[in-house]
């Protein structure tokens, strides 16, 4: 007897497999139907090249059956991405370091020689006042200077004198072209302290007086308080006797040469009150009175800005002088030589005809 399969259906399977034909056929009508309907309907899906989509795009997957991609659906934005989330690295720049302008070409610097021999660029201040003068028309003969003004000289040619200056012709150095004598009248010790006299004083304003030279006077200081400033002052008048000043009377402080000196320890503010107390003395008794210094001293030893009511006398050896700042007398070599003196001498130039005053 044949046993009955398990998979077998003896209840009629022709049926059964015409049904299941029926709903696959039906199925596949439908699915070609919504194929057609997109095809129809939307724009067709573009296939981009990967090397021209961007960053966004090559990270998403289009919709199937849609132009959008995972990106364009809002709910994205909830998730920081990778690059908000990482720290950007700053590149180093590649541009060069701005170099500083050069400080002896722009024209806001001056050069300044210390004591110790030692220079440096000191900015100008644009407070204090500028000289006016054109040293295109300065001319020398002889080392003689003279400045001319619209094709005039309108300069004076003067000498110091002191009591290195033993042998003077002063008749001689007049003829020479000397037109004033500035004549150092005494001394304060840089060591004890104590004011001497020079020895050639009165022989010197004697002589330049009689040749009929401008005479102006200086003491050399080492005044440590304002009131040996005015000591040394009035030690000065008292020399004067009747003996006509026509030039200024000049104020001298200076470090001593390869050793110290009193003042070594003066501050900048010190230095400026002990001069001032000197000038405003030499005011009072009806002259002209005058700060002496070099650049170093004149812009870095005092304040500068307390003189402005003073005429400076200028010390600078050099062809021209780079100071930019007002002054009215100009010490230009210590080595000058003239028919009528015997060795070495100072010589000046001042702007100013004082004995016309």
């Amino acid at each position: 007897m044949r046993q009955t399969n398990d998979y077998e259906d003896n209840s009629g399977g022709l049926p059964l497999i015409g049904m299941a034909l029926g709903v696959s056929f039906f199925v596949l009508l439908i699915l070609l139907l919504v194929v057609a309907m997109n095809k129809k309907n939307s724009s067709p899906v573009v296939v981009r090249p990967v090397e021209e989509s961007t960053q966004e795009e090559s990270s998403s997957s289009y919709l199937t059956g849609s132009n959008l991609v995972a990106s364009d659906l809002g709910f994205w934005d909830m998730y920081a991405s990778e690059e908000e989330t990482t720290t950007e690295e700053v590149e180093p720049s590649s541009e060069e370091p701005t170099t500083e302008e050069d400080p002896s070409a722009d024209g806001k610097h001056i050069q300044v020689t210390s004591r110790d021999g030692s220079t440096e660029w000191v900015e100008i201040n644009p407070q204090w006042k500028k000289h006016t003068y054109d040293f295109s028309n300065l001319v020398s003969k002889n080392n003689l200077l003279s400045y001319f003004k619209d094709g005039k000289e309108v300069s004076y040619l003067g000498i110091d004198l002191t009591k290195n200056e033993t042998n003077v012709n002063y008749e001689a150095i007049k003829n020479e072209g000397i037109d004033f004598c500035m004549i150092r009248v005494g001394a304060r010790g840089y060591e004890t302290g104590i004011i001497q006299s020079d020895d050639m004083f009165d022989t010197h304003i004697a002589g330049a007086t009689k040749a009929g030279m401008g005479v102006g006077l200086y003491f050399y200081s080492q005044a440590i308080t304002e009131a040996e400033a005015v000591e040394e002052a009035n030690y000065l008048l008292s020399r004067i006797g009747t003996y006509k000043i026509t030039y200024p009377i000049a104020f001298d402080m200076e470090y001593v040469d390869n050793d110290s000196s009193r003042i070594e320890t003066l501050t900048k503010t010190e230095k400026t009150r002990i001069a001032l107390a000197f000038l405003n003395r030499i005011e009072e008794a009806g002259y002209t009175g005058m700060l002496y210094g070099n650049k170093d001293w004149l812009i870095n030893r005092i304040d500068l800005s307390q003189f402005e009511k003073f005429d400076i006398w200028l010390f600078d050896e050099a062809d021209i002088p780079d100071y930019p700042y007002v002054f009215s007398m100009w010490k230009y070599t210590r080595k000058g030589s003239i028919y009528g003196i015997d060795g070495a001498v100072s010589l000046n130039i001042s702007l100013i005809d004082y004995s016309a005053r």
